[in-house]
């Protein structure tokens, strides 16, 4: 029994997948709309740089194409779903980082190649963290004694540092460029990338109920 508390990924329904109600709703939510809006408008804005159309494209065709699957067909695709918002949190994150670099050299008239190495690297370390936090979060016992003292929250606390600071370099940047509105939306697309950090968790899931139904199959 101890074994199998602790292989629950998620606490609030560790068995149970997304409801076939509310994929269709979700699913037009997150691609159709949310993903769309803030991802093709800033591609096709001015200036126009065909290198970032080549880079999002793909990604967000195919995200749209699966999108339009599980609206079609959501009770065949119930579990595919699950693996849709981890997919989906993967190409949303880095497609806000990706915008975010159009900001800084196309608006912005950056040059130098460290601020966007700078920003994967930050991304890539918030990243590490939040995953691993997560896991250890989930691997612990669903109820737990208000007197006992986490090892993760250093973990969830570094995540927010790393996010803090990064935001807070890119706000600096309004104090020596003219460019304000642009480094107010590199911002906003900041925080929106660390935000939908909690879809990525949905691979684990994914994961995790395919193991759970290979079992039961076998």
């Amino acid at each position: 029994m101890a074994n199998n508390k602790r292989s629950k990924p998620y606490d609030d329904s560790p068995y149970v997948i997304y409801t076939v109600d509310g994929i269709r709703l979700s699913a037009g939510i997150l691609v159709l709309f949310f993903l769309n809006v803030f991802l093709l408008i800033p591609v096709f804005s001015v200036p126009f740089q065909s290198l970032y159309t080549y880079i999002l494209l793909p990604p967000l065709g195919f995200m749209n194409t699966w999108a339009i699957a599980l609206i079609a067909a959501p009770r065949r695709l119930q579990l595919n779903y699950v693996l849709f918002r981890g997919v989906f949190g993967i190409v949303c994150s880095v497609g806000f980082m990706v915008i975010i670099q159009k900001f800084a050299y196309g608006i912005l008239g950056l040059s130098t190649p460290w601020y966007a190495i700078g920003s994967f690297v930050v991304y890539g370390f918030a990243v590490f963290q939040y995953v691993k936090f997560r896991l250890r979060k989930l691997q612990q016992p669903p109820q737990r004694k208000k007197g006992d003292k986490s090892t993760d929250v250093p973990g969830a606390t570094i995540t927010m540092i790393t996010g803090g600071a990064y935001l807070l370099a890119n706000i600096s940047l309004a104090f020596v460029t003219q460019q304000t509105v642009a480094v107010v939306l590199m911002c906003v697309y900041i925080m929106l990338a660390f935000v939908v950090f909690h879809f990525i968790m949905d691979l684990h899931r994914y994961y995790w109920l395919r193991q759970i139904m290979n079992k039961a199959e076998s």
